[in-house]
């Protein structure tokens, strides 16, 4: 079959939406089927994913997948393979049978708590085996908290399955893990991309309780025949569980090899970048930064987030737009921004709605405005939350850059925020270095489809994935004026970020 001929299906289940996206391994997006996600709240701080429905909506969305490309005159055997990424953290357990026995919770479910310390870990230790900042949010603690919690039901598990790896079993009827996804449960260990035996001790838990963990881009089985039927795809299309939606969406903007680095920004915001090592506690900032398995083999993501950006803003338009304002109230809020000076009239935030993310990782900071006058207007204090997540971006880029050795002679932006030229023409500003922004739609379903045609030989190397003929990209220049009023004003942008006490500055 001809190249050109060729389809790649890439399944991404995030935390609000499952989409299923069918792409060309030119980068040119031919489809895409989607279904919200149903998330359940049982108890207090409780947040679990309804499988059932989860069930019923991948093949949902294949077959509307198939029958969309069907509309197109593309066959089911085009496809070459199917891709699955998903959130991390996430687990579910079944039974001797393969029946679930044990509900799903969120990466945000509240019920659990960090065990590093009991489990004998120093921060050093742990880092260096898992590559993940410590937080109480990985699936080894989460087991942890339902053995505790349901001691009957933990002991009738069999098989413990993050989500990917779960619809990857639902497809191709193998259970098998992935190293970008392992990584997110805080049992493997990323020096030898196997489950880490000292981890799984401490857990109490058998290894063969957990999917097989195969290397990055690995062709799990064929497309089961049931599932061929229900969906019009053809029996045996390989399955490949690419991983963690993260490392998938930054393949599908290009972030292959080490040098580029990516702004990824929607809700949160997280820069990354890639290494071809496992960076140590102490060269990841003191474990300030992940530094987990890319999706492509013998490459690393170093990443670092906020939790809360588009939705800081999102929060800001709301309250001083008034309650969901009409879209030409905001429009004229955003042009008061537009009108407001650079450094917002002295105005300073520190634009952590839910805690700081990278490099500080205090979670129960929060935002705040200072240096407040009567000058202020509602412009003014949006503007003053768009230069403070710029001014997070510019502390974290400069990092990045320490760290690696590199600096990038232009940023990568994708997601939502890419959206706001306002707030692109200050980053670019701010960083005195333009940005260029893909055009690559449904980046993690087109990630994972890409991470299926490594597996399956339709690329012959990952470099090539740096640069797809059919993804453009759209570049903004620095306005050499605003950089300049910038430059005496970044100071003081970055030391309102900084922690009581200063430091990691």
């Amino acid at each position: 079959m001809a190249t050109s001929d060729v389809l790649l299906v890439g399944i991404d289940i995030g935390t609000t939406n499952l989409k299923a996206t069918a792409v060309r391994p030119s980068g040119r997006v031919e489809a895409v089927a989607r279904r919200p996600m149903v998330i359940e709240r049982p108890a207090a701080g409780a947040a679990e994913f309804d499988l059932d429905a989860l069930d019923r909506d991948i093949v949902a969305v294949l077959t509307e997948l198939t029958e969309a490309l069907a509309a197109k005159g593309a066959a089911p055997h085009s496809v070459a393979g199917i891709g699955v990424a998903s959130i991390g953290e996430s687990f579910v357990g079944l039974d001797g049978g393969d029946s679930r026995v044990t509900p799903c919770p969120t990466w945000y479910d509240r019920r659990t708590r960090n065990r590093r310390e009991e489990w004998g870990l120093s921060p050093c230790d742990w880092f260096d085996i898992t590559g993940v900042v410590d937080d109480d949010i990985y699936t080894g603690y989460r087991l942890a908290w339902w053995r505790d919690a349901d001691p009957g039901r933990f002991a009738a598990v069999k098989s413990w399955l993050m989500v990917a790896d779960y619809a990857t079993f639902l497809l191709s009827g193998r259970k098998v893990s992935s190293p970008s996804l392992a990584a997110r449960s805080g049992l493997a260990d990323r020096r030898n991309g196997h489950w880490s035996y000292d981890l799984l001790d401490r857990l109490g838990l058998p290894e063969s309780e957990l999917g097989e963990l195969l290397p990055s881009a690995t062709v799990a089985a064929g497309l089961r025949d049931d599932v061929a039927r229900a969906t019009g795809l053809l029996a045996g299309t390989p399955i490949v569980n690419a991983g963690h939606d993260h490392p998938c969406a930054g393949l599908g903007c290009g972030l292959v090899d080490p040098g580029r680095m990516i702004d990824s920004t929607g809700t949160s915001e997280a820069l990354k970048t890639v290494v071809a090592m496992p960076l140590t506690y102490d060269e990841a900032g003191r474990g300030a930064y992940d530094c987990y398995p890319h999706v492509v083999q013998d490459r690393f993501l170093l990443s670092g987030h906020i939790p809360s950006s588009g939705g800081l803003i999102d929060w800001l338009v709301d309250l001083l737009g008034g309650h969901h304002p009409r879209p030409e109230t905001v429009g004229d809020l955003w042009r008061r921004t537009a009108a407001e000076p650079p450094g917002a009239r002295g105005v300073r935030i520190a634009p952590f709605l839910e805690g700081t993310g990278a490099p500080w990782n205090q979670r129960s900071r929060r935002a705040d405005f200072a240096f407040l006058s009567h000058t202020a207007n509602a412009g003014t204090l949006l503007r003053a939350a768009v230069e403070g997540l710029a001014a997070w971006l510019h502390l974290n880029l400069e990092r990045f850059e320490a760290i690696t050795g590199l600096q990038p002679s232009e940023l990568t932006l994708t997601g939502g925020g890419a959206r706001n030229e306002l707030a692109n023409t200050i980053k670019a500003a701010m960083l005195r270095r333009p940005l260029v922004i893909p055009t690559v739609e449904e980046a993690a379903g087109v990630g994972a489809a890409l991470v299926a045609g490594l597996a399956t030989g339709v690329f012959d190397h990952p470099s090539s994935l740096a640069s797809l003929p059919d993804v453009s990209w759209r570049r903004i220049e620095v306005d050499e004026a605003l950089a300049a009023a910038y430059r005496d004003i970044v100071p003081s942008l970055r030391a309102h970020l900084l922690p009581a006490g200063g430091g990691l500055d």
